[in-house]
């Protein structure tokens, strides 16, 4: 079979085709729905700054299964599944590495999985409370969606800053409290957390995909706070946040997200008619609440959407046929990032 896909190269994004097999033990073959783009991850990609170019680019997908191979237990044809993928029409995927979809669930915002259980597991890391302020710095989809999770799970108020008015409008359609372009209103974040009269803010997420605001996270932050790094940055040197932190014994988490695991088996012992028990071979899944993976999180994130919990489509900005993967890369993401895209869906229907 072959299989239209999207390959990063220097200055570019081309579309290639190439050969895919059967698949084998323990695999799937997934025929493509939707799959996701996110300026600040592409970059890291187009920039050299995770692997070598050329290499394939994608990394979120919602699809459907359309044959097993042997081994495969827990999928069936016809199950709708998100995966670490790369833009391409047909994926060979190990099925350890996809997660199943709510049957309910809008695949176009299933898309955005991977973006969506980062936000989750900056949320966990923070120890949020209910009645908690926080606040989001940055409303790329990452920061959009900490906002929101941070929001349902009970933080009030929910205080955002971007330097972009599409982003902010988004955000508040989504329902966060506060939102302030800190271009406009430099004062405006500042002035927020006074008005609440606590010395700080509890939970500060830092979601600008820059260096520079940490330090006014770390200012801002208030005794014994949580200020959670979510972002990532290369060529920034890091601002002077020891002090702030230090003097007012808060932390500083990082969340990347591949710090936990994506997925738990567990060896069991069984009485099988005799005694001693003995070890069963056959590794089940592990899902129980006190250990999050990332499995765990990303069907929590997809519940919400099915649920009608949280609805992400104020975020996809711009939605594109695979055809025009090249010119999508060209004009939004390559060679920097471009405000006007917060998220872009790629159509493979």
């Amino acid at each position: 079979m072959k299989t239209m896909y999207a390959e990063a190269q220097p200055g570019k994004v081309v579309l290639k085709e190439k050969e895919i097999g059967a698949p084998g033990f323990g695999q799937v073959l997934l025929k493509a729905k939707y799959s996701a783009m996110s300026p600040g991850t592409e970059n890291g990609l187009l920039g050299e700054h995770i692997v070598p170019l050329p290499t394939s680019i994608g990394y979120a997908m919602a699809a459907e299964v359309i044959e097993v191979g042997e081994g495969v237990r827990d999928l069936k044809v016809g199950d709708h599944v998100v995966t670490t993928g790369e833009h391409a029409q047909y994926l060979l995927m190990d099925e350890l590495n996809c997660t199943i979809c709510p049957e309910n669930v809008d695949l176009k915002q299933a898309a955005f999985w991977n973006l969506g259980h980062t936000g989750m597991y900056a949320l966990r890391r923070s120890n949020l409370q209910l009645g908690e302020p926080c606040a989001v710095l940055g409303q790329g989809f990452v920061g959009a969606i900490t906002a929101q999770v941070a929001r349902i799970a009970g933080a009030l108020p929910v205080i955002v800053t971007d330097l972009d008015n599409g982003r902010l409008d988004a955000a508040r359609k989504m329902g966060v409290d506060i939102a302030i372009n800190s271009k406009e209103d430099p004062d405006g974040l500042q002035r927020e957390v006074e008005k609440l009269g606590l010395g700080g803010l509890p939970v500060i997420f830092e979601a600008t995909g820059a260096r520079g605001p940490l330090m006014q996270a770390a200012e801002l932050i208030g005794e014994r706070g949580r200020l959670v790094m979510i972002s990532q940055v290369h060529g920034e040197a890091m601002p002077p946040i020891d002090d702030p932190i230090m003097q007012k014994g808060a932390s500083l988490i990082g969340t990347y997200v591949n710090s936990k695991p994506f997925k738990l088996r567990r060896a069991d012992l069984f009485i099988d008619g005799v005694w001693p028990p003995v070890m069963h071979r056959d590794l089940g899944r592990y899902a129980n609440s006190d250990v999050w993976t990332s499995d765990e999180d990303i069907q929590a994130f997809l519940k919400l959407i099915s649920y009608g919990k949280l609805d992400i489509t104020p975020l996809i900005s711009h939605e594109f046929p695979y055809t025009d993967i090249p010119a999508a890369y060209e004009k939004y993401v390559y060679p920097e990032v471009n405000p006007q895209m917060i998220g872009g869906l790629i159509s493979w229907i």
